[in-house]
């Protein structure tokens, strides 16, 4: 199972980019880059075996079927600053 970096932006299939979010409790979660970037909900999360989940519901996917982009999304911030664009996106 691929370890994925906080606030990486990573492919899934043909869904999109997500962004990448660490929880406490194990596993990740996946917002839209733009929920990430306006406090939004995530979208998909993870299990500790690495299975992505949507509302609770198992799907086909693995956090194995992520690809990253090489990019990284901004640090979330109140006062605004992951709503400015960022250079080399």
């Amino acid at each position: 199972m691929q370890q994925l970096r906080e606030r990486g932006i990573y492919t899934l299939s043909s869904e999109g980019d997500f962004v990448v979010h660490m929880v406490f409790r194990g596993g990740y979660v996946l917002y839209t880059p733009s929920a990430w970037e306006f406090f939004g909900p995530y979208v998909y999360e993870s299990d500790r075996t690495g299975g992505i989940h949507i509302e609770g519901r198992p799907t086909s996917w693995n956090i194995d079927d992520l690809t990253d982009t090489n990019r990284t999304a901004r640090s979330r911030s109140r006062n605004g600053a992951a709503q400015k664009p960022s250079i080399g996106e």
